[in-house]
């Protein structure tokens, strides 16, 4: 917290006023807290299991996560995995 040397200052009338009276202007900086966050990531063998449903998403949405990216072996032809990889604001930080 610092006080600004240019306060306002309004003038103020009257026979016992001689000058100015200074209002001093507050600046308060709050601490800035870094944001931190938490990752899940759901991995699914496409030979076992069927790709996540609206539903499993949805689920997931309802509780904080944001998916960021999926990641589809199958594409690349080097496996049968399907990675889905979600992030959010950890609050308890």
């Amino acid at each position: 917290m610092f006080f600004s040397p240019h306060s306002h200052s309004p003038k103020l009338e009257g026979p016992e006023v001689r000058s100015y009276l200074p209002i001093p202007t507050v600046y308060d900086r709050p601490p800035v807290k870094q944001t931190q966050w938490e990752y899940h990531t759901l991995t699914i063998n496409t030979k076992e299991d069927a790709l996540a449903d609206a539903e499993q998403l949805n689920k997931l949405g309802k509780d904080g996560w944001i998916m960021v990216s999926v990641l589809d072996e199958r594409a690349s032809g080097s496996g049968s995995r399907v990675h889905y990889y979600f992030v959010r604001q950890n609050i308890e930080a």
